[in-house]
């Protein structure tokens, strides 16, 4: 069993050092990864994301799922869906000065490319962790997409 979870331990470290990512940090029921590039956390939790909406935090909410996995009647509320792979073109219509959270379907690779381009325009971005699947298994409200 020791060697099990060393071998595990031992992979992710290995994963979290390819991608950038060295501090990975559990607290409780959330993971938070930092970036360090930037030593902004990378991602938020469901949780900490349902805090700030309900505290009406100035939040930029930007759906980036592919546009053969979108369901544009289950968004996070006032989330707006934008291409990811178009970001250059519509970042140009965000407010620097508000915080940016992007989801995809999982949180992984679609998010997190985005969240990498727009820190590289100066925007402080993060992804949802688990994206939207995350969101609606710990029952986050949706609505329908606005168009």
């Amino acid at each position: 069993m020791e060697n099990k979870l060393f071998g595990y331990m031992f992979l992710c470290s290995i994963a979290l050092l390819t991608t950038g990512f060295t501090d990975h940090t559990i607290l409780g029921n959330w993971a938070c990864q930092q970036d360090n590039n930037t030593g902004k956390a990378d991602s938020i939790s469901v949780k900490n994301l349902k805090s700030l909406l309900s505290t009406g935090s100035d939040l930029q909410i930007i759906d980036v799922r592919l546009k053969k996995d979108l369901d544009k009647t289950q968004v996070i509320p006032t989330a707006r869906w934008q291409d990811p792979g178009l970001v250059d073109q519509w970042a140009k219509s965000l407010d620097k000065s508000k915080p940016v959270v992007v989801y995809c379907v999982h949180g992984h690779q679609v998010s997190r490319q985005v969240v990498d381009r727009l820190r590289q325009s100066g925007f402080s971005a993060q992804r949802l962790e688990g994206g939207i699947q995350a969101w609606k298994d710990q029952k986050g409200a949706i609505t329908i997409l606005k168009e």
